[in-house]
């Protein structure tokens, strides 16, 4: 789930405490490269576990993300992430200047102290739609910021294989998320994950809101058969944009979840060791 920490509209107590009025037992926070909304509860007791994580956006193709999770000291991934984040408000600097050639100016610098210092595509998505530039959160990037429009810059980000290297470096077990996203047909997928596996990939996001019109059995044993740990999330946002899920919803349908987690919380024991050793 996400927070005001990236792209979500919940602070971290705020989401926390939502998850847990909608009966989730244990949750994540994997705000998009990072760890600031997870470290802020770090030391702070609250209504029900939360798993420090983060998503980060790779290079390799559109859509594909990696989350990572860790128990442990995450200072040294912080900092990976730290350098990612810089780059992200370059690139939305070079969007919002496009922008404004196009004739649909905002305020960077206002924008950015109202975004607590992160500004992704989404933040400005929802600028243009406070400023009246457009209809729906859904037509910004239709119309300028997708990957496709005129205002769009290229994220300087990780490779998979980079970003698989520095999670098991600093301590946490990498996961696919959401691979419905990526459009594939199931053959391309399987390649992908074999050779995504060689270089560190422990999990599949199987039980992601996207997965759901494709249903979640093909998928779930392919990556089961493979191997993969099976991880899943509801992606929550705050905004009903038909990509992302209200919390707990993909538990109704895992039945092994509880498995589940205790093979991911395993597996994060597991990375912390293999760092310290």
């Amino acid at each position: 789930m996400h927070t005001t920490s990236s792209d979500g509209l919940l602070s971290p107590g705020e989401l926390v405490r939502l998850a847990a009025s909608r009966g989730v037992t244990l949750m994540a926070i994997t705000d998009h490269d990072t760890l600031g909304g997870a470290q802020s509860l770090q030391g702070v007791e609250t209504e029900i576990p939360v798993l420090t994580g983060a998503e980060l956006s790779l290079r390799d193709m559109p859509r594909l993300h990696l989350l990572g999770y860790t128990q442990g000291d995450a200072a040294g991934m912080g900092r990976v992430l730290d350098d990612l984040a810089q780059k992200r408000l370059t690139r939305a600097r070079e969007m919002i200047r496009r922008l404004h050639a196009l004739g649909l100016p905002m305020d960077y610098e206002a924008l950015c102290e109202r975004c607590g210092g992160t500004v992704g595509r989404m933040h400005i998505a929802r600028e243009m739609l406070r400023l009246g530039y457009i209809r729906t959160i859904q037509e910004a990037f239709q119309r300028y910021i997708g990957d496709d429009g005129p205002a769009y810059v290229a994220g300087d980000r990780l490779s998979m294989r980079e970003a698989l290297a520095e999670m098991h470096r600093h301590g946490f077990v990498p996961v696919l998320a959401h691979p419905a996203e990526l459009g594939l047909e199931d053959t391309t997928l399987r390649m992908l994950l074999e050779s995504w596996q060689k270089q560190g990939l422990m999990g599949v996001e199987v039980y992601h809101p996207s997965q759901a019109g494709k249903g979640y059995g093909s998928l779930e044993a392919m990556v089961r058969r493979m191997g993969f740990l099976v991880t899943g999330g509801s992606d929550f946002h705050a905004e009903r944009d038909g990509k992302h899920g209200e919390p707990g919803c993909t538990a109704l349908h895992w039945n092994r979840a509880a498995q589940d987690v205790n093979a991911l919380m395993q597996a994060m024991r597991s990375v912390m060791e293999n760092r310290n050793t």
